[in-house]
């Protein structure tokens, strides 16, 4: 190599290095945004935050809002950088339905963080075996702080044949509002995410237990996904975790996605935050609960409510995660957003 071309090479180098540089240095500070202090979201807000912070060097903090609706748009805006979102909300926003007026383009998502197997319960003791045997009782439709759940809660219902023309809808002021008012037979019947630490203290303490009800005879992920996207079924089986799990069952699920604001992460920083999260799975697993039903290779599902970074997509695919089915899947859920 002449000594013109060997002069060539390294400034080009440097060019090239600095970009890179440049493009890895472009997020200065990481803002989470989260349901609010106490919730789970905080909690894994804040251990992400504490993760990047000493993983790749950004100031990170976790924001409390009073629900994901609110923070979504700040996201969309680039006001807030990245959050914590259910598969619920992230379909409803990429669609433009519930409470957002105006559809969410400028969202992305990074990794499926946290899976939430979610049903209607009911104490042992009212004899209710099916979700069809809640036809004419009292059953929690509404919930006052959380939209989404209410369209997930009508189409559980479906999965039965039921409208709320069968049963006696009453609202709940939450799910643990709802766990309260089933204990005290204000309600027959509310649903709830299995995992919560509330169902089995309350499990333990009611006379006979509780019960969760598999979805109907009617159900498959094609109708849960068309009451509400981001819906799916999953098995479970009696087990020490979830005791009131008295067969095994189909139930309904949905995810918890890490997002980001396309207008503040680019493409670099989206793939060295997905490569974070894989990276280092195990170890986030060990110091936060919730996050251990999600298996390290469970981080990118083929189908999703929100369409992947294009940066986090570049890492999946070196990571050997992305395949045929995720390319339909990105596809489709970004046809929605058009």
């Amino acid at each position: 190599m002449t000594a013109r071309r060997l002069i060539a090479a390294v400034l080009a180098a440097g060019v090239v290095g600095g970009a890179a540089a440049t493009a890895e240095a472009q997020l200065k500070r990481i803002t989470i945004g989260s349901n609010p202090a106490g919730s789970t979201y905080f909690l894994l807000a804040g251990g992400f935050a504490k993760h990047f912070q000493q993983d790749l060097k950004i100031r990170s903090t976790a924001q409390p809002h009073a629900g994901s609706s609110v923070y979504l748009p700040l996201m969309d805006k680039g006001e807030i950088v990245m959050g914590l979102n259910s598969s619920l909300d992230s379909g409803l926003a990429v669609a433009g339905k519930g409470r957002f007026k105006n559809k969410i383009r400028n969202v992305r998502m990074l990794a499926r963080v946290w899976i939430l197997p979610y049903a209607y319960m009911v104490k042992e003791s009212s004899g209710i075996k099916t979700l069809e045997d809640l036809r004419g009782k009292k059953v929690t439709v509404k919930v006052k702080t959380n939209v989404s759940l209410e369209q997930t809660n009508r189409t559980v219902l479906a999965t039965a044949g039921l409208t709320e023309k069968d049963i006696i809808p009453i609202d709940s002021g939450g799910v643990v509002n709802g766990i309260n008012m089933v204990v005290e037979n204000r309600a027959a019947a509310t649903t709830v995410a299995l995992a919560m630490p509330a169902m089995r203290k309350t499990h333990a303490t009611v006379p006979g237990g509780l019960r969760v009800l598999g979805l109907g005879k009617l159900a498959n992920d094609e109708m849960l996904a068309k009451g509400i996207a981001g819906l799916y079924s999953m098995k479970v089986k009696p087990s020490k975790r979830f005791p009131f799990v008295r067969e095994p069952i189909t139930i309904g699920a949905f995810d918890s996605y890490l997002n980001a604001s396309a207008a503040k992460v680019g493409d670099e920083d989206a793939y060295r935050l997905a490569k974070s999260l894989h990276s280092n799975w195990k170890k986030l697993q060990k110091d936060y609960g919730p996050l251990r039903g999600t298996p390290q290779d469970g981080l990118a599902p083929a189908s999703t409510s929100m369409p992947y970074h294009p940066g986090a997509i570049k890492y999946y695919k070196e990571a050997g995660l992305w395949t045929a089915a995720h390319d339909a899947g990105q596809a489709k859920v970004l046809s929605m957003v058009k």
